[in-house]
């Protein structure tokens, strides 16, 4: 069986930490199995990259990745 995947999402510098409920919504959009807030980072287990970026422009705007980094 293969290791479950997971994308985290992390602020740049001087911008400010995604709370638990956009993460959240995030996840859910994204269908990720699993949403954890990680030293002010966003962790989806489970979410493939194409559905979490999706769910991030839906959710921060079309312009997040200025401000956001998927890794």
């Amino acid at each position: 069986m293969a290791d479950r995947i997971e994308l985290t999402l992390r602020p740049k510098p001087d911008v400010k930490p995604l709370d638990r409920e956009t993460a959240e919504r995030i996840g859910r959009v994204a269908r990720a199995e699993t949403v954890e807030l990680r030293d002010g980072a966003a962790v989806f287990g489970g979410a493939t990259k194409g559905n979490l970026e999706l769910a991030t422009r839906f959710e921060l705007g079309a312009h997040w990745h200025t401000r956001y980094e998927l890794l």
